[in-house]
């Protein structure tokens, strides 16, 4: 595997990727000097100053690509022209046009696209959806998830808080949301009404989200959102003392305060764990499911029964999934038109609250 970019969430993922479970990172990309120098000194990978560079190397037989939004088709589609299999941290792009560009140069060079939506991987929903799909609980009935976070007032460079540049809540958190609800559904979404919410207009975008899904087959779906960091509701969630809230205005230091997480500035390279990304809950005929700290309660009539799930850290489904269809000769699951669909009802959530109406995506 080669990682392109070495920001934030790409630190988040190299314990995955060093792991040898699935994959062995063998080089980075990064138009950073000082990551290079920290990538080559500490986890003794070849290093490149350009995502063109690394898919030139004969060793390199897939890519991820974390670079920023705005970059995921053009980086993308480099390492597929030069014969990579690809995984695309989510969005997978910021147009649908760019989406099918990546899907079609996928297909021509008979490689795989894989969308990287982490969170909806959760081992927790993996499980809930399966259980859905299993037919034991019934008929779906519906499902929602909720989410409240800091977002908007964690250090943000001006691309991030730009929705022209695939910056904001709805590229950066619905994604997640969006695949999580979809994953689970397992049909595609007829049609989006949404209604953002800027409660800060100092920060220049909006930052908060309210979103119902009508699915082809008749489920309903809601994902909420705020990134205004009033609750913390993961800390809630998992019984945890909330973290200190780190509203406040922008300032001058903001970029610099940004740099400082990002790997090799001394920011962390430590693995998120997934689950409980909010608060999920699934309806069905016979259960309500909902995600927990420890697996999936199962809450029946006569009583909750708590399905136990293993953690599992940020990225190793993605990697497990590539490496079965490319060693297998199979096709990944979430695909380039996967990741293109979760797009779609992103762009629409954006249209919808636009023009207070419903969208097809």
């Amino acid at each position: 595997m080669g990682l392109v970019g070495l920001g934030v969430g790409a630190s988040q993922l190299l314990p995955a990727l060093s792991s040898g479970t699935h994959s062995r990172l063998v080089a980075i990309a990064d138009v950073r000097a000082e990551a290079r120098e920290r990538a080559a000194a500490e986890l003794g990978v070849t290093v490149f100053d350009s995502v063109e560079a690394l898919c030139d190397s004969e060793v390199v037989e897939a890519v991820w690509v974390a670079t920023p939004n705005q970059w995921h088709a053009r980086h993308a589609i480099a390492a597929l022209e030069r014969g990579k299999h690809v995984i695309v941290s989510k969005p997978l792009a910021i147009t649908l046009e760019e989406a099918d560009a990546m899907v079609e140069a996928a297909e021509r060079n008979g490689r795989q696209l894989l969308a990287g939506h982490s969170q909806s991987m959760a081992p927790t929903i993996r499980t809930m959806a399966q259980l859905v799909r299993s037919g034991e609980l019934g008929k779906l009935g519906m499902v929602h998830t909720w989410h409240y976070t800091d977002w908007l007032y964690r250090p943000r460079l001006p691309a991030e808080l730009d929705v022209r540049q695939g910056g904001g809540p709805v590229f950066r958190q619905a994604s997640h949301q969006v695949d999580i609800v979809r994953s689970i559904v397992g049909q595609p979404v007829r049609s989006v009404r949404a209604m953002t919410v800027d409660l800060d207009p100092a920060r220049g975008i909006a930052g908060a989200y309210t979103v119902y899904l009508d699915f082809e087959d008749a489920t309903p779906a809601s994902i909420v959102y705020s990134g205004y960091g009033h609750l913390d509701l993961a800390a809630w969630l998992r019984g945890a003392e909330p973290a200190t809230p780190r509203r406040g205005q922008p300032d001058q230091d903001e970029a610099a305060r940004k740099d400082a997480l990002r790997y090799g500035s001394g920011g962390s390279r430590g693995a998120n764990t997934l689950g409980l990304f909010g608060l999920t809950v699934v309806s069905c005929e016979r259960a309500d499911l909902l995600e927990a700290r420890d697996g999936v309660q199962v809450c029946r009539a006569e009583g909750r029964e708590l399905l136990e799930v293993a953690d599992e850290v940020r990225g190793t489904a993605e990697l497990a999934e590539l490496q079965t269809a490319v060693r297998g000769g199979t096709r990944v699951v979430h695909d380039g038109r996967w990741g293109r669909a979760t797009l779609a009802v992103c762009l629409a959530i954006h249209a919808s609250a636009e023009r207070r109406a419903d969208i097809s995506p």
